[in-house]
């Protein structure tokens, strides 16, 4: 895997990215097609993949802020 180049607020550095991964993305397909996995269906289960791992990104980042809210209220009120 390529490492990146660019500065993470880079305008390219996504595009990067996606250069970076797509070598192994594409090899994956490969082994999912030589296994029975018909193309489409394929491509539809890693954009479901895909949408479920930021939607767990986005529970996770929702937890840990409440979980700070938690902390500085308990901080403000210890005995409450």
């Amino acid at each position: 895997m390529k490492r990146p180049v660019r500065p993470v607020r880079h305008p390219d550095r996504e595009l990067e990215c996606e250069e970076a991964l797509e070598p192994a993305l594409l090899e994956l397909v490969a082994a999912a097609e030589g296994a029975g996995w018909d193309h489409g269906e394929i491509w539809l289960a890693l954009v479901s993949l895909g949408v479920n791992h930021i939607n767990a990104d986005i529970e996770k980042e929702k937890r840990e802020t409440n979980l700070r809210t938690a902390r500085g209220v308990r901080r403000l009120f210890p005995d409450g």
